[in-house]
C-alpha cells in the first residue's frame, strides 16, 4: 500500500504541474480536477497504511518535486502531449493496480475494494484526456516512463 500512497503523491504533483503551465483553460480545470479526485486516493491509501501497521515512503518530497516538474514540463510541451501524458499515466497505473489485485490476498477485502475504485477512477481520467484531445506518446517516451515507474515502485516499496 505504500507503493500506492507513493504513486498517488507523484499523481497529484504531475496534474498540479500540468495545471499550472496548460495553454487552455478547459485543460488546466481538467488537470485541477484529476489532481483533487486524487486527493481520495491519497487519503484511503494513507488510512489504509496506517490500519496496516506501515508507513507512508520517506522519499514522499522527492517523488512529489519531481513529479511536479515533469508535469510542468510536460505542460509546457503543449496541451495535446500534457492529455497524452496523463493518458498514458494513468495506462500504467491501471495495469499496476491490476497486478496489485492479482497478488493481494483473497482475504484483504478492504484493500480490494479500495484498489478496485481507485482502478476505475483511473481508467475514467484515462478516456477524459483522450476525449479531450490527448496524443499518444512515442514508444521511446513509454519506455522511459515505464523505467521510471518501476524505479519508483522498487524504492518506495523499500524506503
Amino acid at each position: 500500500m505504500r507503493v500506492n500512497h507513493a504513486g498517488e503523491v507523484c499523481a497529484q504533483a504531475l496534474y498540479q504541474g500540468q495545471a499550472i503551465t496548460a495553454r487552455c483553460t478547459k485543460v488546466r480545470e481538467q488537470m485541477k480536477q484529476a489532481a483533487t479526485e486524487e486527493n481520495d486516493h491519497l487519503l484511503w491509501c494513507w488510512q489504509r497504511l496506517d490500519e496496516l501497521g506501515g508507513h507512508a515512503s520517506l522519499l514522499n518530497p522527492l517523488w512529489y518535486t519531481g513529479s511536479f516538474l515533469i508535469g510542468a514540463v510536460t505542460g509546457l510541451l503543449g496541451d495535446k502531449w500534457s492529455l497524452g501524458f496523463l493518458a498514458e499515466t494513468e495506462h500504467q497505473v491501471v495495469n499496476h493496480l491490476q497486478g496489485h489485485l492479482e497478488r493481494l490476498p483473497m482475504a484483504d477485502s478492504k484493500s480490494n475494494a479500495i484498489l478496485q475504485q481507485m482502478k476505475e477512477d483511473e481508467t475514467k481520467h484515462k478516456a477524459s484526456a483522450l476525449r479531450s484531445g490527448g496524443s499518444a506518446l512515442p514508444e521511446p517516451a513509454k519506455k522511459v516512463m515505464t523505467l521510471m515507474s518501476r524505479v519508483m515502485t522498487k524504492t518506495a516499496y523499500r524506503i
